[in-house]
């Protein structure tokens, strides 16, 4: 499936339901649509539905990326005239289908996507991680807020969708315990430093091998996924929260070595895999 557009979580009578648009035409997260409407088993009801009405998307979860059914709208009004009381007013699969195509479905063909807005509580969370940040790294809330700005593209916590709340937060408790912070130091603070030849090429080793560790974790993710194993959701982040740093020191190094040559008989060979890099890239060989 192609044209997929960004994710989008709201809520139906406090049951979430996960939604995306692919090639214009809304999609739903089975298990969502079947949880709502009193479905048990979300499998064994997709059995009969046609093959153009079910598929299957990658939906980001707090543990990474995994593998989810999906139903057509089609679909999902085949989900609803299973249920018992599909058809008796005021029954929760009648309130949720005139919900859907009354208001979510007329949404997500006019933007792409259904616009809900987060409360002040929504944020509660987000902003208690903020506080715990500006405390542990000394940073004012301006900077600690503009690092969120920048890491989902927005520009005030207010536009943060529902899904991307829980996202927030758990970037910036990664921030919090693990470090990862980058800050761009001040313009009247540059500091001079003396490395031998020796020093500079086992830094740029030390990026290749970098780059090689991002590659696989990116190849293997998958795979942990699928097994359900306890370490997916760290492995997704080894692979792909690690990106922009990647970036930017392939950037710093190709600046403090520019007057160095690629010699494939030397140590100066890796230079090759520093030059060659697409900062564009999101998938990384290895």
């Amino acid at each position: 499936m192609s044209n997929q557009t960004q994710l989008s979580t709201f809520s139906f009578e406090s049951k979430s339901i996960r939604t995306l648009a692919i090639d214009n035409e809304p999609w739903f997260v089975a298990k969502d649509v079947c949880d709502a409407i009193g479905l048990t088993n979300s499998r064994m009801s997709l059995i009969a539905l046609d093959e153009d009405e079910k598929g299957v998307s990658l939906i980001y979860t707090p543990s990474g990326q995994q593998e989810m059914n999906i139903v057509s709208e089609s679909g999902m009004y085949t989900l609803i005239l299973r249920c018992r009381d599909a058809v008796k007013k005021g029954s929760v699969p009648h309130r949720f289908r005139k919900w859907v195509t009354a208001e979510v479905l007329p949404a997500i063909r006019k933007t792409g996507k259904y616009e809900s807005k987060t409360t002040v509580d929504d944020r509660t969370g987000l902003r208690n991680a903020v506080n715990m940040l500006v405390s542990k790294k000394g940073l004012i809330y301006s900077d600690a807020y503009h690092l969120i700005h920048q890491r989902f593209n927005v520009e005030s916590i207010e536009d943060l969708t529902l899904e991307q709340l829980p996202q927030a937060v758990e970037y910036v408790h990664r921030i919090v315990l693990e470090g990862e912070l980058i800050t761009t130091p001040k313009k009247d603070e540059c500091f001079n430093f003396e490395f031998t030849e020796h020093e500079l090429q086992q830094l740029v080793w030390l990026w290749f091998a970098f780059k090689r560790g991002v590659g696989t974790f990116q190849h293997i993710e998958k795979a942990f996924r699928v097994l359900g194993s306890n370490m997916s959701g760290q492995i997704y982040g080894q692979a792909y929260e690690y990106l922009s740093v990647l970036r930017s020191t392939n950037k710093i190094l190709n600046r403090i070595t520019k007057e160095f040559e690629i010699d494939p008989m030397t140590n100066w060979r890796a230079l090759e895999h520093l030059r060659q890099f697409d900062p564009k890239a999101v998938k990384i060989d290895f």
